[in-house]
């Protein structure tokens, strides 16, 4: 994965070196309220791709920061169903059976019957 980085990397600056090469005329260039005279149109190409390499980190970054709050609040959320599973796997046999026994015999079908007709 990082050798194909690499490589693509090393292609798009090949790319735009030729393209820089290719491109070697002025221009004028504004700016909001600037004007540049005479500035290399690769020199334009290359700050346009800076630029816009910039605005992608940029947006990336916020990306990454809200996924990595998702991430730590749903980490916490394991981190307490965990605890939660682990208080409940140590509690008395006891305990779990008295209240299994109460809601299953409050709940079954077979005690509404026997109470009917006994």
């Amino acid at each position: 994965m990082v050798m194909l980085r690499v490589v693509l990397i090393l292609l798009a600056f090949i790319i735009l070196f030729i393209l820089g090469w290719q491109n070697q005329t002025t221009t004028t260039v504004q700016v909001f309220f600037r004007t540049f005279y005479d500035v290399p149109l690769a020199f334009v190409m290359l700050y346009s791709f800076a630029f816009g390499a910039l605005c992608v980190g940029i947006f990336t970054i916020i990306s990454e920061i809200r996924l990595r709050a998702r991430l730590h609040k749903q980490r916490q959320e394991i981190d307490a169903l965990t605890e939660e599973l682990r208080t409940l796997r140590n509690l008395p046999l006891d305990v779990i059976n008295s209240s299994d026994t109460s809601a299953t015999k409050a709940s079954s079908p077979e005690n509404d019957k026997n109470e009917e007709g006994g």
